[in-house]
């Protein structure tokens, strides 16, 4: 159901439309301000909001941007999964090239697409484990203002506001000895996952924050547990990344 970005209310129609591309916004009956101001606004302002953190731009993305699912993952929110986990492979790997540039790689000698394998599975099973953390701790939480948390929203909030690892393609140019912009920039995705959670679940923060951190330790577990079972030998390196 179409929701006014300010403050959450939900509407009946987003603006009404007079003639193709003559369109007027609607003002919401409970906060006075236009429902929708992003419907006007083309994707660069939509992408500076996010770098912002702005709750209003989730909501609209969220609410009344993506076309309804009962169920499922919306098409483009997938991709862009797809994507982030890739990308999570391709980082994992140049750092283990990038620090055994000297010495053997653990499991240099295996073919290559093993050793793609090999990681692409390590990234996947941490993409579910977080998913699967935050929702178990969300399920303990259902004290929001819906009446039945829909899940599939709660990951596709977690996959929009993880944009912010693409960033991480700028560390190729960088000193890669030097991880404090990792660090920063996994610290930006944890503030925009803790955003968007909380505009979703109509969570305060402090109680999004627990909710993240379940995910968190349950990925961390996961990670550990795979990794020694393969080859304890990359645990202290995989996870610092």
């Amino acid at each position: 159901m179409p929701t006014c970005v300010e403050c959450g209310t939900p509407v009946s129609t987003l603006y009404m439309e007079y003639s193709k591309g003559n369109i007027r916004l609607t003002q919401c009956e409970n906060c006075k301000n236009f429902v929708d101001k992003y419907v006007e606004h083309d994707a660069v302002i939509i992408f500076i909001d996010l770098l912002l953190f702005k709750p209003q731009v989730y909501r609209h993305i969220l609410f009344n941007r993506l076309d309804y699912k009962d169920q499922g993952i919306h098409p483009s929110v997938l991709k862009l999964g797809i994507l982030l986990i890739l990308f999570d492979v391709y980082i994992k790997w140049f750092k283990l090239e990038r620090y055994y540039a000297k010495t053997k790689f653990p499991f240099g000698d295996q073919p290559l697409y093993l050793q793609y394998i090999y990681i692409l599975a390590l990234c996947l099973i941490e993409f579910l484990a977080y998913q699967f953390g935050v929702r178990l701790a969300v399920s303990f939480c259902l004290g929001s203002k819906y009446a039945i948390i829909k899940y599939n929203y709660v990951s596709m909030a977690l996959i929009i506001s993880s944009f912010g690892k693409l960033l991480l393609i700028l560390m190729v140019i960088w000193d890669y000895n030097e991880l404090e912009y990792s660090w920063l920039l996994s610290v930006f995705v944890f503030a925009s996952n803790l955003e968007a959670l909380s505009v979703f679940l109509d969570f305060g923060y402090l109680r999004t924050t627990l909710v993240m951190l379940c995910g968190l330790v349950i990925k961390l577990m996961a990670q550990m547990i795979y990794i020694q079972l393969t080859n304890s030998t990359l645990m202290t390196i995989l996870l610092t990344i």
